[in-house]
């Protein structure tokens, strides 16, 4: 991913070293909500191309649920890769 101010690439811990921009501190947004595992297929192909990830989900390790809202997990990515992830992902749900 380019820094948004820069428009050079970040270190591995996703920030500037020109201008000091973290993506950790920018607005993140949900892209998409799916259910395990799906969502280790989905992470592992946007960071594929560069775009960081963050996984949530309610999963409570003493009470698995698998079903309902309680398994739901929300996939969020910067708010400035959101449309370039979504496209990513059409993508992949037109080859499968």
């Amino acid at each position: 991913m380019d820094c948004p101010n820069c428009k050079i690439p970040l270190n591995q811990e996703y920030r500037c070293l020109t201008c000091d921009f973290d993506v950790n501190d920018a607005p993140w947004v949900i892209i998409k909500k799916v259910y395990a595992p799906n969502e280790l297929i989905i992470k592992s192909v946007l960071e594929s191309y560069g775009i960081p990830v963050k996984i949530a989900s309610k999963e409570v390790a003493q009470m698995p649920v698998s079903i309902g809202p309680l398994a739901e997990v929300k996939i969020a990515v910067p708010e400035s890769e959101a449309d370039t992830a979504l496209e990513l992902l059409e993508e992949l749900s037109e080859d499968s």
